[in-house]
């Protein structure tokens, strides 16, 4: 399967004025489609309306992106769905007509193939010497990802399957294509993120589920010493669900059953 997109429902080109591509002036999400369904849509869009409303734009129909959805994916098979939503297209400048009209771009991948030893074993993370700055865009996500970007291009190494970020106090914040958690005894926590990160989807399904499996949930602020003496750590995204991690430097992790748990949750999520 190539890569396919749709723009405004339709297969049509990009202008070099779109404000997505002059500035980064928009947002996106990502999530799974089977059997042309989205994975937890309700959740993902409303991530989309919340960061749309959050840069004043205004937010697509539901109906509209379904549709985009219906006519881009006809295949039953697993692929990876994502929307871009950007201000729209506007003349060399910051400033925006107030009647600009938004556009919505569909981007139809593969699936990733993820290694069954990551759900046996778990996976390896780096530590990201790029550190997040506070922002006052902190919990949207938008198209200015270069702190992410810089941070990625730190390794080469294969067995490291994402950093950690964290900010100029040297609090965990998060990962770079994931968000992180840490259990200790039946309490789990995961950094509060009040002027920096974002707080994805899984996260908030993870968070749910937890709590119906009987653990504390608490957001806190803690370093990367704390973590390394966590009982057990798990990222998560949207993709690849809930991975155990095995190893952060030094520190190593036996393998546990609560991110298979975890997993079945959100096959089978009723929230």
């Amino acid at each position: 399967m190539s890569k396919q997109f749709l723009i405004n429902g339709t297969f049509q080109k990009i202008s070099p004025f779109d404000r997505a591509f002059q500035y980064g002036d928009g947002i996106f999400r990502t999530f799974i489609v089977e059997n042309k369904k989205p994975r937890h849509w309700k959740y993902h869009y409303k991530k989309i309306v919340e960061d749309c409303r959050a840069i004043k734009i205004t937010p697509p129909k539901e109906k509209a992106l379904l549709s985009d959805i219906q006519l881009l994916f006809k295949a039953k098979k697993r692929a990876v769905g994502k929307f871009i939503i950007s201000r729209g297209v506007s003349e060399r400048g910051y400033k925006f007509n107030s009647t600009i009209t938004h556009n919505r771009f569909l981007i139809k991948t593969k699936m990733p193939i993820y290694p069954m030893k990551f759900f046996k074993y778990g996976v390896d993370l780096h530590v990201c010497k790029q550190k997040l700055n506070v922002s006052i865009l902190s919990g949207i996500k938008h198209l200015n990802r270069l702190e992410n970007i810089m941070a990625r291009q730190e390794w080469n190494d294969y067995r490291y399957i994402d950093g950690i970020l964290l900010n100029q106090d040297g609090h965990v914040i998060e990962c770079i294509s994931s968000n992180i958690f840490m259990r200790i005894g039946k309490t789990i926590y995961t950094p509060k993120m009040n002027h920096v990160g974002i707080k994805g989807v899984t996260r908030e399904l993870f968070i749910k589920i937890g709590i119906k499996l009987g653990f504390k949930i608490k957001e806190a602020v803690f370093g990367l010493d704390k973590l390394l003496k966590a009982d057990e750590v798990f990222i998560t995204n949207s993709l690849f669900g809930v991975l155990q991690v095995k190893k952060i430097k030094n520190r190593c992790w036996q393998h546990q059953e609560l991110a298979s748990l975890f997993n079945h949750g959100l096959d089978n999520i009723n929230i």
